[in-house]
């Protein structure tokens, strides 16, 4: 398994837009001190830490990686948001949550990595009428079919276009309001912590050259991919 606590020690946020996301998380929901808000793969919690801060409002964070769930509880004491902002251990496939009792959800990038099916069954069902339901996700621009090894991860993924993931949403139960797709900036802006700690890695005392190599390697793996194929979506839509 990767280490994804050391890929991810210079960063907060570890999707590629992330921030945009949360913008548009706030734009669209416009949350207050009566809204609960549930953020599903939340990560290391920044975006639940920065709702629950701007707007007062409650933060259900959900997440089933055990150090990332330590540094977003501690960030919450940290940032005196324990009152507004907790954090569950959740594969994402049974959320401990009840049904219709959450004003919007959302999840940032990881939709995929859950399993996109059972994760927007779950958002929805958690998700009151009328609430929204905001996602973002790896789509694919152009579908090349079949990959060889050099692709890694991406040999074995789905390849859904945007419109096929819309269509995805829409048999999931929901309306499809807005599909934002990420500039290329927002996925250099992703990567530029993971290559500095990759040159960390090379200087340190003692070196760690191959940790170094994995890092930069997925970094031009996605480079590739996006110059031929891949692209990120966010997709904005509602529970009827």
């Amino acid at each position: 398994m990767p280490d994804f606590l050391r890929i991810y020690a210079k960063q907060d946020y570890l999707t590629p837009g992330a921030a945009h996301t949360v913008e548009l998380i706030a734009e669209t929901v416009d949350p207050d001190e009566n809204t609960v808000l549930l953020d599903l793969a939340a990560g290391k919690g920044e975006a639940a830490a920065t709702l629950a801060g701007r707007f007062a409002c409650r933060v259900i964070a959900v997440d089933g990686y055990d150090p990332f769930i330590h540094i977003a509880a501690a960030k919450f004491w940290f940032y005196n948001l324990r009152d507004l902002a907790s954090v569950l251990r959740a594969d994402g496939r049974q959320i401990p949550v009840r049904s219709d009792s959450i004003d919007a959800s959302y999840c940032i990038g990881g939709p995929s990595i859950v399993g996109l099916e059972p994760a927007l069954g779950e958002l929805v069902r958690v998700t009151k009428p009328g609430g929204h339901v905001i996602v973002s996700d790896v789509v694919w621009r152009e579908k090349p079919g079949p990959l060889g090894p050099e692709w890694d991860w991406m040999a074995k993924a789905q390849q859904i276009s945007a419109d096929e993931y819309a269509a995805t949403l829409t048999a999931a139960g929901l309306t499809v309001e807005r599909t934002h797709i990420h500039p290329r900036s927002d996925w250099e802006d992703y990567q530029a912590p993971m290559l500095e700690v990759a040159r960390e890695a090379k200087t340190a005392q003692p070196a760690d050259p191959f940790f170094a190599e994995d890092v930069e390697s997925q970094v031009d793996l996605e480079r590739r991919a996006l110059d031929q194929f891949l692209d990120y979506a966010t997709f904005i839509t509602r529970k009827p």
